[in-house]
């Protein structure tokens, strides 16, 4: 698994060079994140998918991370209450649970699960969807002085857009009805999902920028220390006292809970108009560094 793990730095940091080399622009990682997320990833979740066993006790995933999701988010608002202004509190507010499964977590769990790690992981994203598209969207709009009213039709649609979690849900789906996609029909998807790990982890190098904005340091490193605290606290508790008796289960909302910001929390400030872009790169940027770090420590001693 070391190996692998080196691999994808490798792939990483080849996507960053590519960028640092003027090989790729910023508009080349956008084409290349819709190919990711609208063709290799919906393909490796159908290939890993089809025929899967599923469990009630699933359903524990999308729940917690409701709860987690909207409690961390009135939480880091509260906590920046003091002293800081309304786009600093929608700022922080967005970037709370809003994680980054579909770039950063899929590919790395099916390396690290190959079994079954993406039939947890695809259960956790149904909450986190419902979080990124519904309540930080309402987030980033309360906050930023006089913005749009929530609008739960644009949520409906966005859902209804995210390919992966569609194509998750259609899976979902069939296999409820026992019903398995014939095995041509797989072999091609697999040819397609053998893409997703090394375009994704090149695309992740694309958006990385260690530009460092001094005067925001202080407040993302608050946040961090935040997400990452927060995140492991929760872990934590729920590892000693979910009843359930599936450690995968756990072991998902852990990791779920450390995953990085997700890069759609970036285009919402850009929507709202927000001042603070530096530190939701910055927040970004940083936390893909971190939980790639953590990601390794935790397979190499418990995987």
């Amino acid at each position: 698994m070391t190996e692998k793990f080196i691999m994808i730095i490798l792939l990483i940091a080849l996507g960053y060079v590519l960028k640092k080399l003027k090989f790729f622009k910023a508009s080349d990682g956008n084409v290349l994140a819709t190919l990711v997320l609208n063709v290799t990833l919906p393909s490796l979740v159908i290939v890993n998918l089809n025929g899967s066993d599923l469990d009630l006790s699933l359903g524990w995933l999308p729940i917690l991370m409701l709860i987690y999701g909207i409690t961390a988010k009135l939480l880091i608002i509260w906590l920046f209450k003091k002293n800081y202004n309304n786009q600093i509190r929608g700022t922080v507010g967005m970037m709370a649970a809003s994680v980054n499964i579909g770039l950063f977590a899929y590919p790395l769990v099916a390396q690290i699960w190959p079994e079954n790690g993406l039939l947890y992981f695809g259960m956790l994203d149904i909450g986190t969807a419902i979080i990124m598209f519904g309540v930080t969207y309402f987030v980033g709009s309360y906050f930023n002085d006089g913005g749009d009213q929530f609008d739960f039709k644009r949520m409906g649609l966005n859902l209804l857009k995210t390919v992966p979690l569609m194509t998750y849900m259609l899976m979902f789906v069939l296999n409820i009805m026992s019903i398995k996609i014939p095995g041509k029909a797989i072999d091609f998807f697999e040819v397609i999902a053998n893409a997703n790990m090394p375009l994704s982890m090149i695309l992740l190098g694309l958006f990385l920028n260690f530009k460092i904005e001094k005067a925001y340091l202080p407040i993302v490193v608050k946040y961090l220390l935040f997400h990452y605290g927060f995140g492991l606290l929760m872990g934590i508790l729920v590892h000693f006292f979910l009843p359930v008796d599936d450690p995968m289960i756990k072991t998902t909302l852990l990791i779920g809970w450390l995953l990085p910001i997700g890069v759609s929390v970036l285009s919402y400030a850009i929507t709202f108009k927000y001042k603070t872009l530096p530190i939701v790169g910055m927040a970004t940027n940083l936390s893909i560094v971190i939980s790639i770090v953590i990601l390794y420590v935790y397979q190499f001693f418990f995987v």
